[in-house]
């Protein structure tokens, strides 16, 4: 005849021999599982030596607390589910930092800049903004694109130059940037060619043949580069090479999946729980 020990409420059977359970669902010794054996026991019991009234209230009160533990879990997990969408959409806009599984470095061949470049800026002012750029070996190069105001024109369009940057050395040459005057881009994407690249130290050979490409935005693209009478605020918010163990980026969105949430970054999902540092995008 089964029986439910009062203390510990595990099942045993009349030899004393703990039944063979499966680890395959949350709920194998769960509250259904407590009452089936409970209501077997005394389906079963000798009913010319029934169970002591006592045992069964011990064994009520046990299933009820089981039924309770059950309900507190499920209200953890809840919880944490909601700390986590809360999380996650507190870090749309921040700079992060990812860890990645792949192992293998990637060349950063696109580097996304945008943001707004003030029509109130004065002419020959700077504007600036720092990005890292990776190597095919999987080395990471601080760079630097600077932006200098030129005069408007007489459409009421609005005229730059760019130029990269490591650290006070200058990487190719000047880039004009235009924009009409609604303050939308003109003039085609930079690019920083091979040549270009090469003459970083340390880094010949190592990048694509296409170059990196500075991509400013589409016209549809809500976080393009663009003018306008705002403040100047330029960043980049994400490129495509990696370390092969990290990828840092700005985080455009959040997705919602029941493995937990991902982060969107540069047009990739990425876990919430691979975050290793964040920060305020600048």
């Amino acid at each position: 005849m089964p029986s439910i020990d009062a203390v510990s409420g595990n099942a045993f059977t009349t030899a004393g021999t703990p039944p063979t359970t499966s680890a395959s669902n949350d709920d194998a010794l769960g509250k259904d599982t407590f009452l089936k054996l409970l209501v077997a026991q005394l389906k079963y019991q000798n009913p010319m030596s029934p169970s002591d009234g006592t045992q069964f209230l011990a064994q009520t009160a046990q299933f009820t607390m089981v039924e309770k533990l059950n309900e507190i879990s499920q209200l953890v997990k809840t919880t944490a589910a909601a700390n986590e969408v809360l999380e996650a959409g507190s870090m749309i806009g921040k700079n992060v930092t990812i860890a990645t599984e792949n192992g293998a470095p990637t060349v950063t061949t696109v580097a996304r800049i945008g943001g707004n470049l003030s029509n109130d800026t004065p002419l020959g002012a700077k504007v600036t903004t720092d990005s890292t750029i990776y190597t095919s070996k999987g080395t990471n190069i601080p760079v630097q694109v600077e932006f200098t105001k030129l005069a408007d024109g007489a459409d009421g369009s609005h005229h730059w130059t760019a130029r990269a940057f490591i650290g006070t050395t200058r990487i190719g040459a000047a880039f004009n940037v235009d924009f009409d005057a609604s303050g939308n881009r003109t003039s085609p994407d930079p690019k920083l060619t091979v040549g270009d690249l090469d003459g970083i130290p340390g880094a010949k050979g190592q990048w694509d043949p296409s170059g990196v490409r500075l991509d400013f935005g589409t016209a549809s693209d809500s976080q393009r580069l663009r003018t306008s009478n705002s403040v100047s605020n330029v960043t980049t918010s994400s490129q495509n090479g990696t370390d092969g163990r990290t990828i840092t980026g700005i985080v455009s969105g959040t997705k919602f999946t029941i493995d937990g949430p991902l982060l969107l970054i540069g047009g990739k999902e990425y876990a919430l729980g691979n975050v290793t540092e964040v920060r305020v995008a600048t």
